[in-house]
């Protein structure tokens, strides 16, 4: 069997346990925000700081890997801004564009250690750091231009929320402590890492009650554009990215399914909150949560061959 493929069958069965538990209610529908937020604000951070913390970054192309990776994202949210002269409503475009720009990383930190080991799992933690803030401002703007919130953009509040993001956080404190050589072994990165193993399991399992088929009938045939944006011409984008800034071997395919992961939830959040199509996101997340089950083998396999 493919090694990917091997290592995805038990990430998209969590996520179908997830589905399961919320369609079935032996987890009540409430108690799923809760465990986004845990996940969210104390989890996935600590599971940041272990990985990078610990990582030896040494033999790793993570300069230019960081550089090809950012500008991914700037090439996606500009061929996006192509689309706008499309005779769809504003709203609809912005799902349009978060879903080219906006990527599920925890499915490739779920990924990354058992297909491309530590140096895979070391570099997919580190793409956090610059594209949280970059994808934030860039949705945001989008949404502020074209959404239809009646509510008035507060800018401060949306910079403390970037700003103080955990998995920034997360990811800054990490890299710190791996460059003073500090928190590597002993108490503290033994809980860090303990808090962060319990980190993935929970998410999958939010995004897997989170899917929401009924809305993969919203508006199909943009639907169905915004699919193919972000399952195959972002990874694309990357992997040629890549190549261009000489990235290669497991860094490129890293690089690669970066691209090729699922649209995230936020996308949907965010929807609601600043006058998007919030249906049209839901679908995108839902379609393409499942079909990167195909996608990433195939992307991951060619920037590997």
């Amino acid at each position: 069997m493919n090694p990917v493929l091997e290592a995805l069958i038990p990430i998209f069965g969590v996520i179908a346990l997830g589905w399961g538990l919320r369609r079935s209610r032996l987890v009540a529908a409430e108690l799923w925000g809760g465990i986004n937020r845990l996940s969210y604000q104390a989890l996935l951070p600590a599971l940041l700081f272990s990985t990078i913390s610990r990582a030896d970054y040494a033999g790793l192309p993570a300069g230019t890997f960081l550089v090809a990776v950012t500008l991914g994202f700037v090439a996606m949210g500009a061929i996006a801004l192509l689309f706008r002269p499309l005779p769809i409503d504003g709203p609809a475009y912005t799902s349009l564009f978060q879903g080219a720009v906006r990527w599920n990383g925890f499915v490739l930190l779920a990924l990354a250690a058992p297909v491309f080991g530590p140096e895979g799992a070391a570099l997919a933690a580190l793409v956090f750091a610059p594209t949280v803030p970059l994808i934030n401002v860039m949705c945001v703007a989008v949404l502020s231009v074209w959404g239809e919130s009646e509510r008035r953009l507060n800018r401060r509040a949306i910079v403390m929320r970037i700003v103080t993001n955990p998995l920034i956080l997360g990811c800054v404190a990490g890299a710190a402590a791996n460059v003073a050589g500090v928190f590597q072994t002993g108490p503290v990165a033994d809980t860090a890492a303990l808090a962060g193993r319990a980190a993935l399991p929970l998410i999958l399992l939010a995004i897997g009650a989170g899917l929401d088929f009924s809305a993969l009938k919203a508006r199909p045939q943009l639907l169905t554009l915004a699919v193919a944006l972000k399952l195959v011409l972002a990874p694309a984008v990357f992997y040629a990215l890549g190549l261009a800034f000489g990235v290669e071997g497991v860094a490129l395919a890293v690089l690669t399914a970066v691209g090729a992961t699922p649209g995230a939830a936020a996308s949907y959040v965010l929807a609601r909150e600043m006058g998007g199509d919030a249906r049209l996101t839901a679908g995108h997340v839902t379609a393409t949560t499942l079909l990167a089950a195909i996608s990433l083998p195939l992307w991951i396999g060619f920037a590997l061959s």
